[in-house]
């Protein structure tokens, strides 16, 4: 039985101390059971990979352009869309790209990254492998990630978009514009970051994922790779799993560095969605690390 004040006191209790401002919704079997100030808009950081690039990728792979095995003349001998979607690539996780200049200077010293593993051995959460990724859905596109996001996924792009005037401000006041240095380098749209939207915009693109609306929803959520990742989702790891302590079996989710979470589960019906702008406080992760603990685990316990 869903129990709307305790994942409203959570909620609540958090205001302040957590983050500035925070924003959620949930819900069962496509219905929303649960909202608190849902209207408020967010950088959604590293939700993008998952809400806008892994369903790209899959849209190319079941169109046969970008199939999941195979390689891209794009990138170093190996690499192939479903060891970039799983974090096991061998691609470093980041590095200060934004000094290299605008968008496609980013995308191209991303692509120079040396290898730090070889590919499919060892996993390593990576935001140059979904630079190297977005790099090449474009050239198979023939168009730019933002352009084949509202071609491709219409119902989406009307919910959310690359940065918004009204989102609630990040660190240092910054406001309507993405949080993660590279990404504004190449004007708020990449394939790791730069999606802003709010709570309902958030669940309706990832309940899609528990519906027929996105091409290999299932396979995606079974491709387990070297770590913790199925395609472009990740599954719980860790004490502190942003998805709590009991989620399901087949539990998938992802997180974002602003404060942002989304997780799911085929078998319950249940879509969460949490976001704040907790990088206003600071860059300091445990805050956000037990309060999405709790939270999510509220959630699950109220299907």
């Amino acid at each position: 039985m869903l129990n709307e004040a305790r994942l409203r006191e959570l909620v609540q209790g958090a205001r302040g101390s957590v983050a500035p401002s925070l924003s959620a919704v949930v819900l069962h079997q496509g219905v929303e059971v649960f909202a608190y100030e849902a209207e408020r808009v967010y950088d959604l950081a590293s939700l993008t990979k998952v809400l806008a690039t892994t369903e790209l990728s899959l849209r190319a792979a079941a169109a046969g352009l970008l199939p999941l095995d195979e390689g891209h003349p794009l990138w170093h001998p190996g690499l192939t869309p479903r060891l970039l979607l799983q974090h096991s690539a061998g691609c470093l996780w980041w590095r200060e790209l934004w000094h290299e200049g605008k968008r496609e200077a980013v995308l191209a010293a991303a692509r120079r990254e040396p290898l730090v593993t070889a590919p499919g051995d060892q996993h390593t959460y990576s935001d140059l492998g979904f630079l190297c990724l977005g790099a090449a859905l474009e050239a198979v596109g023939s168009a730019r990630l933002d352009t084949l996001f509202a071609e491709q996924m219409p119902e989406v792009a009307a919910r959310l978009s690359w940065g918004h005037p009204a989102a609630e401000p990040t660190e240092g006041g910054l406001r309507g514009v993405v949080h993660d240095d590279n990404a504004r380098a190449m004007g708020g749209v990449a394939p790791h970051a730069g999606l802003f939207g709010n709570a309902r915009g958030v669940a309706f693109a990832a309940q899609r994922w528990l519906t027929d609306e996105v091409p290999m929803a299932t396979h995606a959520f079974s491709n387990r790779g070297a770590g913790s990742h199925v395609l472009g989702w990740d599954t719980p790891s860790g004490e502190l799993s942003s998805a709590g302590p009991r989620p399901p079996a087949d539990a998938v989710g992802h997180t974002g560095f602003t404060g942002t979470s989304v997780w799911m589960s085929p078998s319950a019906g249940v879509v969460a969605v949490l976001l704040t702008n907790r990088v206003a406080f600071g860059r300091d992760p445990a805050a956000i690390r037990q309060f999405r603990h709790a939270w999510h685990q509220a959630a699950w316990d109220s299907a």
